[in-house]
């Protein structure tokens, strides 16, 4: 018996994979905006020093040391823009194939099933063995 019509509404989703991925590129990027903060900020104390070290008698060495920039994320935007066109065109593939699923269920006729039961109206042969398992019962 398929199943009754009806809207339903069938999300698109990442795969765990996908969300996986995203989180990875999302905490990569969290961590280099968190060390590039922190290198400006300690670019300008070094600046603010070399400031103050040019306006006295520069008499002694300047001993400040210059911060090192973070390094990048070993990623670029368009990595990040080609992945998630990717996940998305994975994601709506498999909401594609649950909708299909549904609409077999709905209207198994329409993909040549002519219902789910067994022939016979559900009765179950005997499982044969041997040659006699190809025969058809009588």
């Amino acid at each position: 018996m398929p199943l009754p019509t009806g809207a339903i509404f069938m999300p698109a989703r990442y795969s765990s994979e996908d969300l996986a991925q995203r989180d990875a590129y999302q905490s990569a990027i969290d961590a280099y905006n968190t060390a590039y903060n922190q290198y400006q900020t300690d670019i300008d104390e070094y600046n603010r020093q070399i400031d103050e070290w040019n306006r006295g008698s520069r008499e002694t060495d300047f001993t400040g040391v210059e911060p090192t920039a973070p390094t990048a994320p070993g990623f670029t935007q368009e990595t990040i823009d080609q992945f998630q066109a990717e996940a998305q065109k994975r994601a709506e593939a498999d909401r594609d194939r649950r909708v299909l699923a549904i609409d077999v269920a709905r209207n198994p006729e329409k993909y040549n099933f002519g219902g789910f039961g067994f022939a016979g109206g559900g009765y179950v042969p005997a499982i044969l063995s041997g040659i006699g398992a190809y025969l058809p019962l009588k």
